[in-house]
């Protein structure tokens, strides 16, 4: 659809949302059209403002140039990346391939070597490389790196050594890379105090936003006693930080002061995200909070309904692709079920006693943002926390401290005025916060993981949730009705989905230096490794297949050279060169482990077959297989080039 269209139907959508608007006012019925065309103002606004913003649209992107051959490269540092395990990366501005000017972002990955330093944000700096498409997905169900990327308008990347960089003379000075250089001394400073490893991590996670040194383990506890968010400077921390504002300001909080107030606090919540690197994260959170703030101001829950509403316009307005974001998701559906299903929580019981009060508070502003954001959990990170309230009961009436110190720890660090008893107190903090989390995380009896949900029935848990809430909060036939219609239909289409499942299938996956083969049938997969199932580790492969079917276990075997399924033969070729079997005339060949075989002969043995090699296989090896493929018109599969290859 053109952009001429759509700016068509705004108008004639903005035009007739205003008539029912006025007649609403006259007749409340024309409230139902008035909400339906303000729907579809929203909708078509926001496909425009998409189209508008797409940077490929932009001619002097650089993925209108030809990127297959080597050019010279100028590029700016936008960000610093969380490493893997090979490769430091980073997000790139570019500006120019060759002589020629060009626009958009890429990523950059080099290899970590000991020489390697930092890169530093805002500089420039030049490199001669391919510029190379995004990883595709190499093995079923599991996160599509490739498509996150783009839906943050990253379409490319360089992969290269840091002997293949040079700075150039420029800087970027923007408010985003003064910021992000800001967050770095504050983080130098603070690794100049007597903190562990871990300590420092966690500092660095809870008051700065900054997660890249948090070791998987440590991660992985705070995510199984439900506390990852936490960690992930968002909503929950400016909200705390908007209420610690509130009170220190409470002496300024008379009607006639309260714009003053509100003015401050707002001031400082940005100032705080200054602090962090002005990172998305906190942007939306800052920006979401300072709407609740003026909303406050205004009076009246409606006031801070609209509030919030707005804020998501404006984010979704200047980005919106923020929509395809899951902590912008999150975020504010948190939000809506705390503004709508907390004080109806609360009202069941009123405590008699302050800290009773509070604790109430802490337990049903937990309960209903768990509800809030649980359909959207399971379906990304398929995975419950069962003690979750636990964590958050103990955990949370002390974060507002925990925040407040680690703010004032940094300051003093900045400054070189930090006391080092301070320092050490706060550490010994920390710790005690990853030993409690640690605790929680080890009573794996009450994590309830591998929940497979599709988009559709996390949908209706939306709808179930919703209309159950609606039912109680005041009971009428209508709404009871329409609670049990949405069960009928999540049943019913649950009852679908299992008819349709994939009963069994074979999957060869692509891993590194390794076979793995996998044996999907009436609900257990078979994992053939040659580790030893007492060796062998969860693998994030075997992981994706589990909560895409819902699977608590699998079993372990060892790799065997021939499988037949469902009358299809899959004959498997080592290192041991084995493949002349009597009576096999195999479908399928899997080489694997670089054999040394001369594969013409093979194909004459076995004519009617495809070739298929596995990550195991040197490169040279299966570009030499490729070419005498396409020679002798067989089919032949990389997992290189394709990934995963699956028998049905």
């Amino acid at each position: 659809m053109s952009l001429t269209c759509i700016g068509i139907l705004i108008v004639v959508l903005y035009s007739l949302a205003g008539i029912f608007h006025i007649l609403t006012y006259k007749n409340k019925q024309w409230s139902i059209p008035f909400g339906i065309a303000l729907l579809f103002l929203f909708l078509f606004l926001g496909i425009g403002n998409t189209i508008i913003k797409n940077p490929l649209h932009n001619k002097s992107h650089y993925t209108h140039l030809n990127n297959k051959k080597a050019h010279t490269y100028l590029f700016s540092i936008q960000e610093q990346l969380k490493p893997s395990k090979y490769h430091t990366k980073y997000i790139v501005q570019l500006h120019k391939s060759d002589s020629a000017h060009i626009t958009g972002k890429a990523l950059l990955s080099i290899e970590i070597d000991s020489t390697q330093k930092k890169l530093t944000i805002g500089h420039w700096y030049y490199t001669r490389t391919i510029l190379k498409d995004l990883p595709n997905i190499k093995n079923p169900y599991q996160f599509d790196y490739g498509a996150y990327l783009k839906r943050k308008d990253i379409y490319g990347q360089f992969l290269i050594e840091s002997n293949e960089l040079l700075k150039g003379n420029q800087i970027t000075e923007t408010s985003k890379t003064i910021a992000l250089r800001f967050r770095e001394s504050v983080i130098s400073t603070l690794k100049n105090q007597p903190f562990t490893q871990k300590q420092l991590a966690i500092i660095q996670a809870l008051v700065l936003g900054q997660r890249q040194d948090i070791d998987a383990n440590l991660s992985n506890q705070y995510v199984n006693a439900g506390m990852m968010h936490i960690l992930a400077v968002s909503g929950l921390h400016v909200g705390i930080l908007l209420l610690i504002l509130r009170s220190i300001t409470g002496i300024i909080s008379s009607r006639k002061f309260r714009w003053i107030r509100s003015g401050i606090c707002i001031t400082l919540l940005w100032c705080f995200a200054f602090v962090t690197g002005l990172s998305p994260s906190v942007l939306r959170a800052v920006t979401m909070f300072s709407f609740l703030e003026l909303g406050s101001c205004l009076g009246g829950k409606r006031s801070v309904n609209d509030a919030l509403l707005f804020s998501a316009f404006i984010l979704l307005s200047m980005d919106p692709m923020l929509l395809y974001q899951v902590g912008f998701q999150l975020s504010y559906l948190a939000v809506i079920a705390i503004l709508w299903v907390q004080p109806w929580l609360y009202s069941f019981y009123r405590p008699s006693y302050y800290l009773t009060t509070k604790l109430w508070g802490i337990i049903t502003v937990s309960i209903a943002a768990q509800i809030g954001v649980l359909p959207l959990s399971l379906f990304y990170f398929h995975q419950f926390p069962g003690l979750f309230l636990i964590s958050n009961i103990v955990v949370l009436p002390f974060l507002g401290i925990i925040l407040s110190l680690g703010i004032l720890i940094i300051g003093l660090s900045y400054f070189s005025i930090l006391p080092n008893e301070l320092a050490i107190a706060y550490g010994k903090i920390i710790d005690f916060l990853n030993n409690f989390i640690a605790w929680i995380a080890s009573k794996e009896v009450f994590i309830i993981d591998h929940i497979s949900l599709s988009f559709t029935t996390m949908f209706l848990m939306y709808a179930l949730l919703a209309s159950l809430i609606y039912t109680l909060k005041k009971y009428r036939y209508k709404r009871l009705l329409f609670f049990l219609t949405i069960i009928v239909l999540t049943l019913s289409i649950q009852v679908y989905k299992k008819e349709k499942k994939k009963t069994s299938h074979i999957t060869i996956f692509h891993k590194n230096r390794e076979t793995l083969i996998g044996v999907y049938m009436a609900d257990s997969l078979v994992v053939y490794s040659d580790t030893h199932h007492k060796k062998f580790t969860t693998d994030y492969r075997i992981e994706a297949y589990q909560n895409r079917f819902g699977l608590d276990t699998f079993y372990i075997k060892r790799m065997q050279n021939y499988f037949s399924f469902k009358h299809k033969k899959i004959l498997v070729i080592d290192s041991l060169e084995v493949y002349k079997i009597k009576d096999i005339e195999p479908h399928y060949i899997l080489l694997r482990q670089s054999p040394d075989i001369h594969l013409e002969r093979l194909i004459s043995l076995y004519p009617n077959t495809t070739i298929i090699a596995d990550g195991s296989n040197y490169k040279s090896d299966i570009t030499r297989w490729k070419a005498t493929c396409h020679q002798l018109k067989t089919p032949f599969h990389s997992s290189y080039e394709k990934g995963f290859f699956m028998i049905e």
